[in-house]
Protein backbone atom coordinates (compact mmCIF):
# COMPACT_ATOMS: atom_id res chain seq x y z
CA UNK A 1 0.00 0.00 0.00
CA UNK A 2 2.95 2.31 0.59
CA UNK A 3 3.79 2.21 -3.10
CA UNK A 4 0.69 4.34 -3.79
CA UNK A 5 2.54 7.38 -2.39
CA UNK A 6 5.11 8.47 -4.96
CA UNK A 7 6.86 10.82 -2.52
CA UNK A 8 8.07 7.83 -0.51
CA UNK A 9 10.21 6.73 -3.45
CA UNK A 10 11.97 10.10 -3.43
CA UNK A 11 12.52 9.79 0.32
CA UNK A 12 14.07 6.33 -0.19
CA UNK A 13 16.50 7.73 -2.76
CA UNK A 14 17.50 10.62 -0.50
CA UNK A 15 17.97 8.40 2.54
CA UNK A 16 20.05 5.93 0.52
CA UNK A 17 22.23 8.77 -0.74
CA UNK A 18 22.63 10.12 2.81
CA UNK A 19 23.76 6.71 4.06
CA UNK A 20 26.37 6.53 1.29
CA UNK A 21 27.59 10.07 2.00
CA UNK A 22 27.76 9.39 5.73
CA UNK A 23 29.82 6.28 5.04
CA UNK A 24 32.17 8.28 2.83
CA UNK A 25 32.65 10.90 5.56
CA UNK A 26 33.43 8.18 8.11
CA UNK A 27 35.98 6.64 5.74
CA UNK A 28 37.61 9.97 4.97
CA UNK A 29 37.78 10.87 8.64
CA UNK A 30 39.54 7.66 9.52
CA UNK A 31 41.83 7.82 6.48
CA UNK A 32 43.03 11.31 7.31
CA UNK A 33 42.65 10.85 11.12
CA UNK A 34 40.15 13.71 11.17
CA UNK A 35 38.08 12.87 14.26
CA UNK A 36 35.50 15.63 13.83
CA UNK A 37 34.67 14.50 10.30
CA UNK A 38 34.49 10.88 11.41
CA UNK A 39 32.26 11.77 14.37
CA UNK A 40 29.99 13.89 12.15
CA UNK A 41 29.76 11.04 9.65
CA UNK A 42 28.77 8.60 12.39
CA UNK A 43 26.08 10.98 13.67
CA UNK A 44 24.62 11.40 10.19
CA UNK A 45 24.82 7.66 9.58
CA UNK A 46 22.73 7.02 12.68
CA UNK A 47 20.19 9.64 11.61
CA UNK A 48 20.00 8.08 8.13
CA UNK A 49 19.43 4.64 9.62
CA UNK A 50 16.61 6.08 11.75
CA UNK A 51 15.07 7.65 8.64
CA UNK A 52 15.36 4.32 6.85
CA UNK A 53 13.58 2.64 9.76
CA UNK A 54 10.78 5.23 9.53
CA UNK A 55 10.42 4.56 5.81
CA UNK A 56 10.45 0.82 6.46
CA UNK A 57 7.64 1.25 8.98
CA UNK A 58 5.60 3.43 6.60
CA UNK A 59 3.46 0.50 5.45
CA UNK A 60 2.92 -0.52 9.09
CA UNK A 61 1.77 3.05 9.85
CA UNK A 62 -0.80 2.87 7.05
CA UNK A 63 -2.08 -0.46 8.40
CA UNK A 64 -2.30 1.09 11.88
CA UNK A 65 -4.57 3.78 10.45
CA UNK A 66 -6.88 1.08 9.09
CA UNK A 67 -6.94 -0.76 12.42
CA UNK A 68 -7.81 2.42 14.32
CA UNK A 69 -10.57 3.12 11.79
CA UNK A 70 -12.21 -0.25 12.37
CA UNK A 71 -11.79 -0.31 16.15
CA UNK A 72 -12.55 3.27 17.19
CA UNK A 73 -15.09 4.38 14.61
CA UNK A 74 -18.32 2.45 15.08
CA UNK A 75 -20.35 4.11 12.31
CA UNK A 76 -19.32 3.05 8.82
CA UNK A 77 -20.23 5.31 5.93
CA UNK A 78 -17.85 3.91 3.32
CA UNK A 79 -15.11 1.35 3.07
CA UNK A 80 -11.69 2.78 3.87
CA UNK A 81 -9.66 4.38 6.64
CA UNK A 82 -10.74 7.14 8.99
CA UNK A 83 -10.15 9.92 6.48
CA UNK A 84 -12.39 8.23 3.90
CA UNK A 85 -15.03 7.71 6.60
CA UNK A 86 -14.90 11.37 7.63
CA UNK A 87 -15.18 12.65 4.06
CA UNK A 88 -18.18 10.38 3.45
CA UNK A 89 -19.93 11.43 6.66
CA UNK A 90 -19.42 15.14 5.94
CA UNK A 91 -20.66 14.75 2.36
CA UNK A 92 -23.87 13.02 3.47
CA UNK A 93 -24.41 15.59 6.22
CA UNK A 94 -24.03 18.45 3.73
CA UNK A 95 -26.68 16.91 1.46
CA UNK A 96 -29.07 16.41 4.39
CA UNK A 97 -28.62 20.02 5.51
CA UNK A 98 -29.50 21.19 1.99
CA UNK A 99 -32.81 19.29 2.10
CA UNK A 100 -33.43 20.69 5.57
CA UNK A 101 -32.82 24.21 4.22
CA UNK A 102 -35.43 23.60 1.53
CA UNK A 103 -37.89 22.41 4.18
CA UNK A 104 -37.39 25.57 6.26
CA UNK A 105 -37.97 27.77 3.22
CA UNK A 106 -41.22 25.91 2.44
CA UNK A 107 -42.40 26.15 6.04
CA UNK A 108 -41.60 29.88 6.13
CA UNK A 109 -43.68 30.41 3.00
CA UNK A 110 -46.74 28.80 4.59
CA UNK A 111 -46.31 30.65 7.91
CA UNK A 112 -45.87 33.96 6.07
CA UNK A 113 -49.01 33.32 4.05
CA UNK A 114 -51.21 32.74 7.08
CA UNK A 115 -49.54 35.51 9.06
CA UNK A 116 -50.71 38.00 6.44
CA UNK A 117 -54.34 36.77 6.26
CA UNK A 118 -56.88 39.33 7.42
CA UNK A 119 -60.63 39.81 7.31
CA UNK A 120 -61.82 43.34 6.54
CA UNK A 121 -65.32 44.19 7.75
CA UNK A 122 -65.23 47.84 6.79
CA UNK A 123 -65.25 49.40 10.21
CA UNK A 124 -62.72 46.94 11.57
CA UNK A 125 -60.34 44.17 10.40
CA UNK A 126 -59.19 40.92 11.97
CA UNK A 127 -55.78 39.23 11.60
CA UNK A 128 -56.13 36.02 13.64
CA UNK A 129 -52.65 34.70 12.79
CA UNK A 130 -50.67 37.88 13.26
CA UNK A 131 -49.06 36.33 16.34
CA UNK A 132 -47.16 33.95 14.04
CA UNK A 133 -44.51 36.68 13.77
CA UNK A 134 -42.23 35.15 16.47
CA UNK A 135 -42.56 31.74 14.78
CA UNK A 136 -41.51 33.27 11.46
CA UNK A 137 -38.59 35.00 13.18
CA UNK A 138 -37.49 31.72 14.78
CA UNK A 139 -37.67 29.93 11.42
CA UNK A 140 -35.71 32.77 9.83
CA UNK A 141 -33.01 32.41 12.46
CA UNK A 142 -32.92 28.66 11.87
CA UNK A 143 -32.64 29.29 8.14
CA UNK A 144 -29.56 31.48 8.67
CA UNK A 145 -28.08 28.97 11.12
CA UNK A 146 -28.60 26.11 8.65
CA UNK A 147 -26.89 28.08 5.90
CA UNK A 148 -23.96 28.86 8.21
CA UNK A 149 -23.62 25.23 9.28
CA UNK A 150 -23.71 24.14 5.64
CA UNK A 151 -20.76 26.46 5.02
CA UNK A 152 -18.87 25.04 8.01
CA UNK A 153 -19.55 21.46 6.94
CA UNK A 154 -18.30 22.27 3.43
CA UNK A 155 -15.19 23.85 4.97
CA UNK A 156 -14.55 20.70 7.00
CA UNK A 157 -15.08 18.65 3.84
CA UNK A 158 -12.43 20.66 2.01
CA UNK A 159 -10.03 20.32 4.94
CA UNK A 160 -10.58 16.55 5.02
CA UNK A 161 -9.98 16.34 1.27
CA UNK A 162 -6.73 18.31 1.59
CA UNK A 163 -5.51 16.10 4.43
CA UNK A 164 -6.45 12.93 2.59
CA UNK A 165 -4.58 13.99 -0.54
CA UNK A 166 -1.47 15.55 0.98
CA UNK A 167 -0.81 14.26 4.51
CA UNK A 168 0.77 10.90 3.66
CA UNK A 169 1.37 11.60 -0.02
CA UNK A 170 3.27 14.88 0.41
CA UNK A 171 3.93 16.01 3.99
CA UNK A 172 5.23 12.63 5.19
CA UNK A 173 7.79 12.08 2.37
CA UNK A 174 8.93 15.71 2.43
CA UNK A 175 9.39 15.44 6.18
CA UNK A 176 11.58 12.37 5.69
CA UNK A 177 13.70 14.21 3.15
CA UNK A 178 14.11 17.27 5.36
CA UNK A 179 14.91 15.16 8.39
CA UNK A 180 17.76 13.57 6.47
CA UNK A 181 19.49 16.95 6.11
CA UNK A 182 21.34 18.30 9.13
CA UNK A 183 20.08 21.89 8.86
CA UNK A 184 16.38 20.96 8.45
CA UNK A 185 16.13 18.04 10.85
CA UNK A 186 13.68 19.73 13.24
CA UNK A 187 11.47 20.91 10.38
CA UNK A 188 11.46 17.42 8.93
CA UNK A 189 10.53 15.84 12.26
CA UNK A 190 7.71 18.36 12.66
CA UNK A 191 6.32 17.59 9.18
CA UNK A 192 6.39 13.84 9.83
CA UNK A 193 4.51 14.34 13.10
CA UNK A 194 2.11 16.75 11.40
CA UNK A 195 1.32 14.25 8.64
CA UNK A 196 0.61 11.43 11.11
CA UNK A 197 -1.40 13.68 13.43
CA UNK A 198 -3.59 15.11 10.66
CA UNK A 199 -4.23 11.79 8.97
CA UNK A 200 -4.75 9.66 12.07
CA UNK A 201 -5.72 11.72 15.14
CA UNK A 202 -7.69 14.58 13.54
CA UNK A 203 -10.37 12.50 11.74
CA UNK A 204 -10.54 9.86 14.49
CA UNK A 205 -11.47 12.29 17.25
CA UNK A 206 -14.09 13.95 15.04
CA UNK A 207 -15.76 10.62 14.27
CA UNK A 208 -15.88 9.83 17.99
CA UNK A 209 -18.69 12.41 18.24
CA UNK A 210 -22.19 11.20 17.28
CA UNK A 211 -23.29 12.11 13.77
CA UNK A 212 -26.34 14.43 13.52
CA UNK A 213 -27.44 12.77 10.28
CA UNK A 214 -30.52 11.09 11.81
CA UNK A 215 -31.71 14.25 13.60
CA UNK A 216 -31.37 16.33 10.42
CA UNK A 217 -33.33 13.78 8.41
CA UNK A 218 -36.06 13.60 11.07
CA UNK A 219 -36.39 17.40 11.11
CA UNK A 220 -36.63 17.43 7.31
CA UNK A 221 -39.32 14.73 7.43
CA UNK A 222 -41.32 16.68 10.02
CA UNK A 223 -41.26 19.81 7.86
CA UNK A 224 -42.18 17.72 4.82
CA UNK A 225 -45.27 16.39 6.59
CA UNK A 226 -46.19 19.94 7.56
CA UNK A 227 -45.81 21.49 4.10
CA UNK A 228 -47.65 18.64 2.32
CA UNK A 229 -50.60 18.57 4.74
CA UNK A 230 -53.71 19.41 2.70
CA UNK A 231 -55.26 21.29 5.62
CA UNK A 232 -52.39 23.81 5.58
CA UNK A 233 -52.33 24.27 1.80
CA UNK A 234 -52.64 27.85 0.63
CA UNK A 235 -55.88 28.74 -1.15
CA UNK A 236 -55.62 29.22 -4.94
CA UNK A 237 -55.96 32.81 -6.07
CA UNK A 238 -59.11 32.04 -8.09
CA UNK A 239 -60.83 30.71 -4.96
CA UNK A 240 -60.29 34.00 -3.15
CA UNK A 241 -63.37 35.35 -4.97
CA UNK A 242 -65.47 33.23 -2.62
CA UNK A 243 -66.73 35.14 0.39
CA UNK A 244 -65.83 32.28 2.68
CA UNK A 245 -62.43 31.37 1.20
CA UNK A 246 -60.35 33.09 3.87
CA UNK A 247 -62.86 32.70 6.68
CA UNK A 248 -63.16 28.96 6.03
CA UNK A 249 -59.40 28.52 6.15
CA UNK A 250 -59.28 30.43 9.43
CA UNK A 251 -62.10 28.28 10.80
CA UNK A 252 -60.10 25.14 10.07
CA UNK A 253 -56.77 26.38 11.45
CA UNK A 254 -58.44 27.81 14.55
CA UNK A 255 -60.01 24.34 15.06
CA UNK A 256 -63.55 25.75 15.21
CA UNK A 257 -64.61 22.98 12.84
CA UNK A 258 -62.93 19.59 12.72
CA UNK A 259 -62.52 17.96 9.29
CA UNK A 260 -61.95 14.62 10.99
CA UNK A 261 -65.64 14.45 11.88
CA UNK A 262 -66.58 14.08 8.21
CA UNK A 263 -66.41 10.90 6.21
CA UNK A 264 -64.13 10.46 3.21
CA UNK A 265 -66.02 11.49 0.07
CA UNK A 266 -65.36 9.68 -3.19
CA UNK A 267 -66.56 10.35 -6.71
CA UNK A 268 -69.27 7.71 -6.32
CA UNK A 269 -70.69 9.13 -3.13
CA UNK A 270 -72.96 12.12 -3.20
CA UNK A 271 -72.15 15.04 -0.98
CA UNK A 272 -74.77 15.48 1.71
CA UNK A 273 -76.16 18.89 2.33
CA UNK A 274 -74.52 20.68 5.20
CA UNK A 275 -75.99 23.12 7.64
CA UNK A 276 -73.11 25.47 8.28
CA UNK A 277 -70.86 27.55 6.08
CA UNK A 278 -67.89 25.74 7.54
CA UNK A 279 -69.29 22.46 6.27
CA UNK A 280 -69.84 23.97 2.82
CA UNK A 281 -66.27 25.21 2.73
CA UNK A 282 -64.93 21.81 3.68
CA UNK A 283 -66.91 20.18 0.91
CA UNK A 284 -65.91 22.78 -1.69
CA UNK A 285 -62.23 22.43 -0.83
CA UNK A 286 -62.51 18.61 -0.42
CA UNK A 287 -60.65 18.79 2.89
CA UNK A 288 -61.75 15.42 4.25
CA UNK A 289 -59.72 13.06 6.34
CA UNK A 290 -58.66 9.83 4.71
CA UNK A 291 -58.98 7.34 7.52
CA UNK A 292 -56.60 4.90 5.81
CA UNK A 293 -53.84 7.53 5.87
CA UNK A 294 -54.63 8.79 9.39
CA UNK A 295 -54.10 12.43 8.31
CA UNK A 296 -54.55 14.84 11.23
CA UNK A 297 -53.99 18.53 11.75
CA UNK A 298 -52.93 20.80 14.58
CA UNK A 299 -51.41 23.94 13.11
CA UNK A 300 -49.83 25.40 16.23
CA UNK A 301 -48.80 22.00 17.56
CA UNK A 302 -47.18 20.98 14.26
CA UNK A 303 -45.30 24.28 14.10
CA UNK A 304 -44.02 23.64 17.61
CA UNK A 305 -42.78 20.20 16.58
CA UNK A 306 -41.08 21.71 13.53
CA UNK A 307 -39.24 24.28 15.64
CA UNK A 308 -38.22 21.69 18.22
CA UNK A 309 -36.95 19.24 15.60
CA UNK A 310 -34.97 21.95 13.82
CA UNK A 311 -33.39 23.14 17.07
CA UNK A 312 -32.32 19.61 17.97
CA UNK A 313 -30.84 19.01 14.51
CA UNK A 314 -29.01 22.33 14.40
CA UNK A 315 -27.52 21.97 17.88
CA UNK A 316 -26.20 18.49 17.11
CA UNK A 317 -24.83 19.69 13.78
CA UNK A 318 -23.06 22.58 15.49
CA UNK A 319 -21.49 20.10 17.92
CA UNK A 320 -20.31 17.93 15.03
CA UNK A 321 -19.09 20.69 12.71
CA UNK A 322 -17.63 23.17 15.24
CA UNK A 323 -16.91 21.63 18.65
CA UNK A 324 -15.69 18.26 17.34
CA UNK A 325 -13.10 19.75 14.92
CA UNK A 326 -11.81 22.15 17.58
CA UNK A 327 -11.45 19.34 20.13
CA UNK A 328 -9.78 17.10 17.56
CA UNK A 329 -7.45 19.93 16.52
CA UNK A 330 -6.41 20.44 20.15
CA UNK A 331 -5.57 16.75 20.55
CA UNK A 332 -3.72 16.77 17.23
CA UNK A 333 -1.65 19.83 18.20
CA UNK A 334 -0.52 18.17 21.43
CA UNK A 335 0.38 14.96 19.57
CA UNK A 336 2.29 16.83 16.84
CA UNK A 337 4.20 18.89 19.39
CA UNK A 338 5.36 15.90 21.42
CA UNK A 339 6.17 13.65 18.46
CA UNK A 340 7.81 16.53 16.59
CA UNK A 341 10.17 17.16 19.50
CA UNK A 342 11.20 13.50 19.50
CA UNK A 343 11.67 13.17 15.74
CA UNK A 344 13.40 16.55 15.43
CA UNK A 345 15.95 15.87 18.16
CA UNK A 346 19.51 14.70 17.56
CA UNK A 347 19.38 10.96 18.17
CA UNK A 348 23.05 10.17 17.89
CA UNK A 349 26.01 8.71 19.74
CA UNK A 350 25.50 10.94 22.79
CA UNK A 351 21.90 9.80 23.11
CA UNK A 352 22.83 6.14 23.04
CA UNK A 353 25.72 6.77 25.43
CA UNK A 354 23.38 8.45 27.91
CA UNK A 355 20.99 5.52 27.68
Amino acid sequence: MADEFIGVEIAVIVVTASIILAGIMVGLGRAFTFKKLEHFGLEELIQSVINAAIIGSFAAIIELVGIVSSEVVTETCAEGDVMVQLSCMLGNLSDSLFFMLQGIVGTLAIVGYYQGLSLDFGSFALSPFQNLGPVADALGTQLLATNLLMTLVQLNTQIAAFIGQNALGLLFPVGLVLRTLFATRKVGGFMIALALGLYLFYPTFILVFPSPQEQVQNATLTMGNFTTNSFYATAPVIDLNSNYAIAGKIDILSMRCDPQEFELITNETAVNETETACDDFLQEQELYTNVTQNMTFDFSGDLTMVLQGNSDALSRTALYSVIAPLFSLLVTVVFVKELGNILGSEIGLRTFASI
